[in-house]
């Protein structure tokens, strides 16, 4: 071999050795990671099931491609390589040991290409260990369980082997023209005879795969039926399902036959029985099912599909748990108040939608960074909002604020839990949203999960792993080691330890005893359930979607929690099976921190839209709709509801009956409950776009009494209708809201519907007075019920060194926000 040759194997095998190392070290960093986060077990399914699928993918891919190029193989007898000495051309042959070496090297490339795309490897460890769920769907009599675990796993793996089946032939037919043995000669295509045993056999397995189509489409018509939204019909059942099965049978037979007339160079049969396939695809498939569904041979055009939808009604409610929607009636349990005592609405009802959050938290607006907010309780049961900011850059603090929303002016109240002076670092979090890369991080509290580099081979791996050579240098002996900390983002450190779980739109933050958690909801969901309404939930298209646990991850240590709900799913339970330790009970967190768990919005969206459709077993199928405003913008606003001692957060949003009069409310809770309410209105029962269209002239009429500053504005908006139920039925209020010129926001006017009647205020308890109500709240005291608890004459103090300190810095705005918040403390609140 020459120079040159000896170069290339050189740099071939130096290249393999790379990629080989990078892989054991990312193993190796990996397994350290699981086992930092208590989950070692986790890692193994994870390796286990990638093995099984793209192992398994890489040998049958692997042996299927040399099969192919053997038999290409045998059609070359010697290849000829043209070589120069001097001025003498040789020509020399390549050994047929070597060809074969080489169609054995090429088949495992081929097989490596072909598995790679597969790295779902939970669709195998759902196929595995799935716990059914008990109900067989009684069409094709198979377990609910099976669609949502072993299906999808099918379906990858029959495109796998269309691509595959597809990818090779391409190759095959390629290297036949190549070698002359497939050409054109004049308008016929001259094939030999081993060319065409060859293609035969493929075209066979094309069919085969077709027949695998067809099973494959009989369950996809319970999940997409031929009848509006894909509501599965009796033409479905008594035709189109028949026909699959026909076609699969008939696919089956007719790759034996069409392989037998190949080998046997029969082409006419072979046309012939690819033409009766075509024609059985096309007419027995498509136009048939067709030209049933016009007629009336099923029975009544206008009947005969009422069982199906109300199976339909029946599989919706259960995917998206409408029955755990509880009716709140004196009798309830657990006892849960969603309609607010009469001195509770003006403390309770928060005046600031989302989007007005984010400004607030944005100062003026020079300066847009993600900001992260949530509904929290006061003391005395006023509804405030900790809002957390991301610093713009590294070197700045996070900031995290704690507003009173139940007021006019939204300005700082007791802000921070930790005012981080000039002398102090910046304030540092393990895990936070967005957060890439990696970091080494001091752990003084020897909290903080991650993986300490104390030996030479964890530096060496991790190094590699990260392509970071800066965390080869050791630890000098006798000094606290930095901990390695990867998986920084939350979404990204949750899709690694629970992966089966699709995650909620929002990561909400919640302050307890001054540690800062981020809490995601995590949803059981499936695109394959059968027989199911599809909504678009979490941004993906679900017929399968109920809330498993709520996740609470520390920011400063990493560690997480999976707060499990009482009743889980199969799914859920599943998932509890593999990795029992993420897993939490209610009762074994404190009841403070548990009764800030915020409601679990995506899936109560899910319960909600279900329940407007098809009613619940209880009810029936109540015609009901959403008002068109109900989840438009950044989502529902926040309230306050009590259970027991407890003060719970929770939204609602209006429901309306078919003469567009409002039925009722639904209401979300959070806490240790985390369901969906019920409440049925009684009388008064307005007409919502009549209410709404009053509402909003009314505030108009007020825009002349707004306070001085807002006027100057140049824009005011009336925010969204919220409605919520009282002791005394339904309750709706809307506000009108201008900005002032330093980046502030101002509630100009509230208008509430309450007993009938339509009252304007500046407040809610205002607005209330004026519709001679008997609701009536004084100011809450500032402070932070679990979480801030701070002297009165320290909370002045404080106020004070930061009014001070906003002068010497020039920041009216930060001095104003301070002010306004010593006016709290004093109980002089800003109006």
């Amino acid at each position: 071999m020459r120079a040159r040759g000896w170069l290339l194997v050189g740099i071939a095998t130096a290249a393999a050795l790379l990629l080989l190392g990078r892989a054991v070290t990312t193993l190796v960093v990996e397994h350290a990671w699981f086992t930092a986060m208590g989950v070692p077990s986790l890692w193994w399914e994870r390796a286990t099931d990638s093995v099984l699928l793209q192992g398994g993918a890489w040998l049958a891919g692997s042996l299927f491609a040399f099969a192919n190029l053997f038999a290409v193989r045998r059609t070359i007898r010697a290849v000829a390589v043209p070589s120069r000495v001097a001025n003498i051309e040789l020509t020399s042959m390549i050994p047929g040991r070597r060809l074969l070496a080489i169609t054995i090297t090429l088949s495992c490339l081929v097989g490596l290409a072909l598995a790679a795309p597969l790295t779902d490897w939970t669709q195998v460890a759902m196929a595995r260990h799935g716990i059914p769920f008990g109900e067989i769907e009684g069409f094709l009599d198979r377990d609910l369980g099976f669609y949502v675990y072993s299906l999808p796993l099918e379906e990858t793996l029959y495109v796998w082997a269309l691509v595959s089946v597809i990818a090779v032939g391409t190759i095959v037919i390629v290297l036949y023209t190549l070698t002359r043995s497939l050409r054109l000669e004049g308008r016929r295509v001259y094939a030999s005879s081993h060319v065409r045993r060859h293609l035969s056999a493929l075209g066979a397995i094309v069919l085969l795969l077709l027949a695998w189509s067809y099973r494959l489409d009989s369950f996809d018509l319970l999940r997409y039926g031929s009848g509006p939204d894909g509501l599965f019909l009796r033409v479905d059942h008594m035709v189109t399902l028949r026909v699959d099965v026909l076609m699969t049978f008939l696919c089956s037979i007719a790759a034996l036959i069409l392989l037998r007339a190949g080998w046997m160079s029969q082409l006419r049969l072979a046309f012939v029985t690819f033409s009766i396939v075509l024609a059985g695809a096309l007419g027995l498939r498509h136009v048939v099912p067709a030209l049933v569904a016009r007629g009336d041979w099923l029975g009544e055009p206008a009947k005969r599909d009422l069982d199906y939808l109300a199976t339909r009604t029946l599989f919706s409610r259960r995917a998206f748990n409408v029955d755990g929607i509880r009716t709140n009636t004196p009798d309830s349990l657990p006892p849960l108040a969603t309609r607010l005592r009469n001195d509770e609405l003006p403390r309770a009802v928060g005046l600031w939608d989302a989007s007005s959050l984010q400004a607030h938290a944005n100062g003026d607006g020079r300066v847009v960074v993600p900001t992260f907010a949530s509904w929290t309780a006061t003391i005395g049961g006023a509804l405030g909002a900790l809002i957390v900011r991301q610093p713009g850059t590294a070197p700045e603090p996070w900031s995290l604020t704690i507003v009173d929303v139940t007021q006019p002016v939204l300005r700082d109240s007791a802000v921070s839990p930790r005012v981080p002076s000039d002398d102090d670092a910046p304030v540092a979090f393990a895990v936070a949203p967005g957060l890439q890369g990696h970091a080494m991080l001091m752990d003084p509290s020897g909290n903080l999960l991650g993986t300490s580099l104390r030996t030479l081979s964890l530096r060496i791996s991790h190094a590699w792993a990260a392509r970071d050579p800066s965390l080869l240098d050791g630890t000098p002996p006798g000094e606290d080691a930095p901990v390695f900390v990867s998986q920084r983002d939350v979404r990204k450190r949750l899709a690694l330890l629970a992966p089966v779980f699709a995650q909620g739109q929002t990561i909400e933050p919640l302050l307890h005893d001054g540690t800062l958690y981020w809490t995601v909801q995590l949803y059981s969901a499936s695109n394959s359930y059968p027989l199911s309404q599809h909504w678009q939930l979490a941004e993906e298209v679900r017929s399968y979607f109920r809330l498993a646990a709520t996740a609470l991850i520390d920011a400063t240590t990493g560690r997480v929690q999976l707060v499990a709900i009482e009743q889980p799913d199969p799914v859920a339970r599943t998932w509890m099976a593999r990795v029992p330790t993420l897993f939490v009970r209610v009762g074994d967190l404190p009841a403070s921190l548990v009764n800030r768990l915020p409601p679990a919005t995506d899936g109560a969206m899910a319960q909600l839209r279900t329940f407007a459709r098809y009613g619940s077993r209880l009810e029936g199928a109540v015609p009901r709709h959403l008002a068109d405003s109900t989840f438009a913008g950044d989502g529902p606003s926040g309230h306050l509801v009590r259970a027991d001692t407890a003060l719970l957060v929770a939204w609602s949003a209006p429901l309306l009956d078919a003469g567009d009069q409002l039925g009722g409310v639904i209401t979300a809770v959070g806490g240790r409950f985390r369901r969906t309410y019920w409440d049925s209105t009684t009388v008064p029962r307005p007409r919502w776009s009549a209410l709404t269209e009053q509402l909003r002239a009314t505030l108009d009429s007020t825009r002349a009494l707004v306070p001085d500053g807002s006027r100057r504005e140049p824009r005011m908006r009336p925010d969204r209708p919220q409605v919520l139920m009282s002791e005394g039925g339904p309750v709706v209020v809307q506000t009108l809201q201008s900005n002032r010129t330093d980046g502030s926001s101002v509630v100009s006017r509230v208008a509430v519907f309450d007993e009938g009647k339509i009252g304007v205020g500046g407040t809610l308890a205002e607005a209330e007075a004026r519709v001679g109500s008997p609701r009536s709240a004084s100011r809450p005291a500032a402070g932070m019920d679990g979480v801030m608890r701070e002297p009165r004459d320290a909370a002045v103090g404080r106020l004070y060194d930061a009014m001070r300190q906003a002068l010497r810095s020039g920041s009216w705005t930060k001095f104003g926000a301070a002010f306004d918040s010593l006016g709290s403390v004093l109980g002089k609140p800003p109006q």
